[in-house]
């Protein structure tokens, strides 16, 4: 079911400005991750979620249709961006390794703390990373959690990829991992809308994690000034706080499916 939330409506008035945008800058394809609301996640054929509208608004008012489309598993977005086959991936972590094929605007779209997440009273609060060691974990396939995070992990023998959020949790329930270690808001949305919050816990919360929206390097180069206006766009919204009642609202959404 795709679902839109109409806030932004009202948050747009004022702004009236369009980027006279080149003939090859007038359209740009967008795809995300196909689950991690309240961000994103996919309704059929494409996908829904608090980055798509506002990403979708902000683009409307630049003069730029937007195209979103399903591309399937993450990694397969992340290739897609790699190859152009897309132009726009919203709400995503900053990586060295994702710089080499994206810009990331400058302007955050939004905190999105990474934690720790093990079996309901198995492992008392952890200090830091480095407490699990010694611990078999999991993380979602082709996720990234920051510089620091992502470090600790590929120093790490005991980590296992899993596709999708479901099967790590899976995992962790059947015990075959002893944590998950994910994005918090998709995870707590995810454990809400299936009752399962009772049976695991957060053992760690790291905070000052922010996600960036990005352009291809492609597109980026091609159209500059649709890159700027997006940036300035975003960062009145943020400055308005316009951003975290959005996400709110799709929680609602995500949970009420």
């Amino acid at each position: 079911m795709l679902v839109r939330i109409f806030t932004f409506c009202f948050f747009l008035i004022g702004i009236h400005a369009h980027v006279n945008a080149k003939p090859n800058c007038q359209s740009i394809t967008m795809s995300a991750h196909p689950n991690y609301p309240p961000f994103h996640w996919r309704s059929g054929n494409t996908l829904t979620g608090a980055s798509i509208e506002l990403s979708e608004h902000i683009f409307s008012e630049l003069g730029v249709k937007a195209h979103v489309v399903y591309m399937g598993p993450w990694k397969r977005v992340l290739k897609s961006a790699k190859d152009d086959k897309i132009d726009f991936i919203p709400a995503l972590k900053k990586t060295s390794e994702r710089r080499a094929y994206l810009e990331f605007t400058e302007e955050s779209f939004a905190a999105n703390p990474v934690a720790v997440f093990t079996r309901k009273g198995e492992i008392a609060q952890l200090n830091g990373l480095w407490q699990l060691s010694n611990s078999h974990g999991s993380i979602n396939a082709g996720d990234r959690h920051g510089e620091q995070i992502d470090t600790f992990l590929k120093q790490q023998h005991n980590i296992q990829q899993i596709h999708g959020i479901t099967q790590n949790f899976q995992m962790l329930k059947m015990k075959r991992v002893d944590y998950v270690l994910t994005g918090l808001l998709s995870a707590q949305s995810y454990l809400k809308s299936n009752a399962l919050e009772n049976q695991f816990d957060v053992v760690l919360k790291l905070n000052n994690y922010d996600v960036h929206n990005a352009f291809t390097l492609h597109f980026s180069k091609k159209c500059p000034e649709v890159v700027k206006q997006f940036n300035l766009r975003l960062r009145e919204l943020k400055q308005q706080n316009k951003i975290t009642p959005v996400l709110q609202d799709y929680q609602q959404v995500w949970l009420s499916l």
